[in-house]
């Protein structure tokens, strides 16, 4: 017997769906575009926290030390520094490898290398570089460090210049983000609101049939089954639709991005390789936003109707 009323309502919901085919695609046209906004919304995050991580390993605050400070004290205040949990990594660079490493950078320059055979002592300072857990942390970094305590082995803390690249990144991602965020709100309402009036238009289209089965005793779920499932079909409709537009996007723009944003990487972040590997969890995103937007309005108009 619930195999037969199930039966029932999917053969009614579909009729409806046909019934109603061009509101139906209208319905499914904006769902679409309410789809693709949330799928860039998720991939916008997604690939800013890679950008974040990845000038985060290329933008690090850099500590000079003064020129007669003992390497006891410089490896003193990075023990010190790696202590901290916003601290992910310390390098210490001595006065010698510091010298060693400029040599190495200069072999092809016979006018460099004559220069530093001239000179007595190293002129190059001490530092290290210190790798955060997360940008925001090299603002406080920077503050210990210019306190009074570290102010007879520092010379500079050099961060400034990191500091406004990843201010202004951050702030960058956040409005491209809260856009996207606005956009995908509206076009959310559009596609409740148009669900809503396609199923108060089919409700109106069966008005006669739903009031007879109320008055022969058809369950509640009777009759709201077969126009929640229409709501749902279309739904799944635009998910095939959003699905099929969003990865060929992807495969076209990833290129451009990873050269752009990752070119130095040894092993660059590939937007569309990560939609490929997490397709369950992006297409799961899609039909759960779809099915939830159309269950919401299509239970709206019924409630209303039934109310009537």
């Amino acid at each position: 017997m619930v195999g037969i009323s199930l039966a029932r309502i999917f053969k009614a919901a579909l009729q409806n769906f046909w019934r109603n085919i061009w509101l139906s695609v209208a319905t499914a046209a904006i769902m679409v575009i309410t789809l693709l906004m949330i799928s860039f919304l998720y991939f916008a995050n997604i690939f800013g926290g890679q950008v974040l991580h990845s000038i985060q390993e290329k933008v690090d605050l850099s500590v000079t030390f003064k020129e007669d400070v003992q390497e006891q004290y410089i490896q003193a205040v990075a023990n010190e520094l790696e202590t901290r949990q916003d601290v992910e990594k310390v390098t210490v660079i001595t006065s010698d490898q510091a010298l060693e490493s400029f040599k190495s950078r200069h072999t092809d320059d016979p006018l460099i290398e004559e220069s530093l055979g001239e000179l007595e002592n190293n002129p190059l300072p001490a530092s290290i570089f210190i790798l955060a857990t997360e940008p925001r942390f090299y603002e406080n970094i920077a503050k210990q460090l210019e306190s009074d305590k570290y102010t007879p082995f520092i010379d500079s803390v050099n961060y400034e210049g990191s500091s406004t690249v990843i201010d202004r990144l951050i702030a960058l991602i956040a409005s491209v983000k809260n856009v996207g965020t606005v956009i995908t709100i509206v076009f959310a309402l559009l596609a409740v609101l148009i669900m809503f009036n396609t199923v108060r238009l089919a409700i109106y289209s069966f008005r006669e049939e739903i009031d007879i089965m109320r008055l022969v005793g058809a369950s509640r779920w009777f009759i709201q089954g077969p126009f929640i499932i229409e709501s749902v079909i279309v739904s799944l409709f635009a998910v095939i639709i959003s699905t099929a537009i969003l990865y060929p996007v992807l495969n076209t723009i990833a290129p451009h991005l990873q050269r752009f944003f990752f070119d130095a990487q040894s092993s660059p972040f590939n937007i569309y390789d990560y939609a490929v590997t997490h397709w369950a969890r992006v297409i799961g995103l899609q039909v759960g936003a779809a099915v939830g937007l159309a269950i919401i309005s299509s239970m709206i108009a019924i409630r209303r109707y039934l109310r009537d």
